[in-house]
């Protein structure tokens, strides 16, 4: 579940599972009501059949700050990938690539952070880490696979990712 705020001209990004990204603009999403059912994401976005979001994320409406932002790719098998924001700005209709992914691995999360956060990982088998975001290098471009996050177990994967506050 997931619940954000915008207006009708923030650009929102959606991660499909598959390592692709799609960018619309908020006013494309259509309205419902509290008893409607809503519209598939298929009627939205060119998503093939076997592809599913795992992420959305609006963008910041401050346009300045976007260079100063990192996002952080978490995938089922364990890696983790940094890169800025800018590079997931010009985004045609249909998508673009945001990450690469080994045949039999997916995207769990992709989350918006900055460099003072700490990354939490946690797995399928109750196993968690918690790193510095500002340890894991910074990617240039979107082809790479990422960095090893989190060591598993067989039959083991990550199910969420989330960012924390230093306290």
């Amino acid at each position: 579940v997931q619940i954000f705020t915008a207006n009708t001209h923030t650009p929102v990004l959606f991660f499909s599972t598959q390592g692709l990204v799609y960018k619309i603009k908020a006013h494309k999403i259509p309205e419902g009501t509290s008893a409607s059912k809503g519209k598939s994401i298929f009627n939205i976005l060119p998503l093939k059949s076997h592809h599913s979001i795992s992420s959305i994320m609006p963008l910041p409406e401050d346009e300045s700050v976007w260079k100063n932002l990192i996002v952080i790719f978490a995938t089922a098998k364990g890696n983790v990938r940094k890169n800025t924001l800018e590079d997931f700005i010009n985004i045609n209709n249909s998508g673009k690539i945001a990450m690469k992914l080994d045949q039999d691995d997916k995207i769990i999360g992709v989350k918006i952070c900055k460099e003072d956060q700490d990354i939490l990982l946690s797995s399928k088998y109750g196993k968690c880490i918690r790193f510095m975001s500002k340890k894991l290098r910074l990617f240039k471009g979107r082809s790479s696979k990422g960095i090893r996050g989190m060591q598993l177990a067989e039959g083991d994967e990550i199910i969420s990712l989330s960012i924390l506050d230093k306290s």
